[in-house]
């Protein structure tokens, strides 16, 4: 029988770190390779009265994978695919264990579904993220504005509980707690961050793939003219019968400026053209669906920008996965290099983490929510660059402190702004979840029904407090 558990030494500290910077400490740390081998792992654990962090690809941001003690478990060794199967009414489903990437996902799905070609619709811009980890935050990615959160695609869920039994969470079955309140099963595991088990397979539901899919860059001379672009969107979407907008996603000058510097590096967008200097905003619009309807859809949307000062003579447009795929690799550049400053500051001061915000306000026009967040910034005199989903007013604003002094101080700016979201019942957290950091910094201003939902569902699945303490419930042991 090979060694599962190892002791967490210098040659496994890459583990104790995600994306956010939030770093952890561990005595141990297993890479199961089956769902037996976590069950293994557990037995020994729980005998000893070990807490466990479920960990799969690290590109979170808000420390929900990084350990406060005891021992890791990474699934990144769980990446297989255990069949798949086309439907008759043209949908395809794929099982798949919980470590397989969204880079290694769509070569999987690819090579299943030759015949009648699938894709799975959640598409965060993070290739490497896990299916186990998106299912756990419940995240969006950019084209949720067509086809929904991942919620929708995933059937069914294997879950490993505390005491070691093995739970299949199907979608559409309901679980009572004692509450009163009736939940889908589905959602024990979704957006749950890891709380109530961990995910040892998965079934998703794949869509066939559109006909065609285009992307453009519209760019605007000044912020305000791109707020307004986005607002009459809002208002007026261009509309087609076998064609839709998939995605509106908002770049700003400070952002494609931390790109720009990177840019030689990235294999993917160095070749793209350079944002002239002029440029203060960018609005990235992908089209999904045939191709004579998108062409329709293009040439209105062209039309609105022209309207709001964007020369449609230097849009990026671009067809076919390969090249929209670029323009994906810059929206995901804005992130990506982001989280490089906070790491280029964090080696000057090991106590600084990422700044960045997940909220949204649906009743505000865009362009007031950009002009607020813009005057914010300036007036507490921080650097920070902003980018998003434009059309729903979901923008992840990246604070880049220069110092410690600057970290306070945008920390408090993100609890001013989540005490406005609160009053306007607008939404504090979304795709990037709770975790470890923002328990911290939003503390007491987090949304208290999701808090009490998720203590109540650890105590009912977790009642060993085994599966990652500290994420979304205050205290070592939820509320008991």
């Amino acid at each position: 029988m090979r060694q599962l558990i190892y002791p967490m030494r210098e040659q496994y500290e890459e583990y104790l770190i995600d994306e956010s910077k939030f770093s952890g400490y561990a005595d141990s740390i297993s890479f199961p390779e089956s769902e037996e081998e976590i069950q293994e792992v557990l037995r020994e654990l729980r005998a000893a009265h070990i807490p466990v962090t479920i960990q799969g690809g690290k590109t979170g941001i808000t420390g929900a994978a990084v350990p406060e003690g005891g021992h890791v478990m990474n699934l990144s060794h769980m990446n297989k695919v255990k069949g798949s199967r086309l439907l008759e009414d043209g949908t395809g489903r794929i099982t798949v264990e919980p470590g397989i990437n969204l880079i290694d996902l769509e070569k999987e799905i690819g090579a299943a579904f030759r015949k009648a070609p699938q894709f799975w619709p959640p598409d965060p811009t993070e290739t490497s993220a896990t299916v186990g980890g998106i299912a756990a935050t419940n995240a969006q990615g950019i084209s949720r504005l067509l086809y929904g959160p991942a919620r929708k695609y995933i059937e069914s869920v294997r879950l490993v509980t505390g005491d070691g039994r093995v739970l299949t969470a199907e979608k559409g079955q309901k679980l009572a707690l004692p509450s009163g309140r009736v939940i889908d099963w589905i959602d024990v595991v979704m957006g749950k961050e890891g709380i109530t088990g961990v995910i040892s397979e998965l079934t998703l539901k794949l869509l066939p793939k559109p006909e065609s899919v285009w992307g453009i860059a519209f760019f605007f001379g000044k912020a305000e003219e791109a707020g307004r672009f986005v607002d009459i969107l809002r208002q007026d979407m261009p509309a087609s019968e076998h064609a839709a907008v998939a995605a509106v996603e908002y770049i700003d000058r400070a952002a494609m400026d931390l790109i720009e510097k990177h840019k030689e590096t990235m294999t993917k967008i160095k070749e793209l053209p350079d944002v002239g200097e002029e440029t203060e905003a960018m609005i990235y619009v992908e089209l999904h669906g045939e191709e004579e309807d998108i062409e329709m859809l293009a040439e209105a949307l062209m039309e609105a920008a022209m309207v709001c000062g964007s020369d449609p003579d230097e849009a990026w447009a671009v067809s076919g996965e390969t090249d929209v795929e670029k323009l994906h690799s810059f929206r995901h550049g804005a992130a990506e290099t982001a989280n490089l400053y906070i790491e280029e500051v964090r080696r000057r001061d090991g106590r600084i983490t990422k700044l960045g915000t997940d909220m949204a306000i649906t009743d505000m026009a865009f362009s007031d929510v950009l002009a607020d967040v813009k005057s914010d910034l300036e007036n507490e005199g921080l650097k920070g660059c902003i980018f998003g989903h434009a059309l729903e007013n979901h923008l992840h604003v990246n604070i880049l402190p220069e110092d410690y002094r600057d970290y306070e101080k945008g920390i408090a700016l993100i609890r001013n702004w989540a005490a406005k979201v609160r009053e306007r019942h607008g939404q504090v957290t979304g795709e990037h979840g709770i975790g470890k950091l923002k328990l911290r910094i939003l503390d007491g201003l987090l949304p208290q029904q999701h808090i009490e939902l998720c203590t109540e569902l650890k105590n009912k699945m977790d009642e060993g407090n085994v599966w990652n303490r500290g994420n979304i419930i205050s205290g070592e042991a939820g509320s008991r």
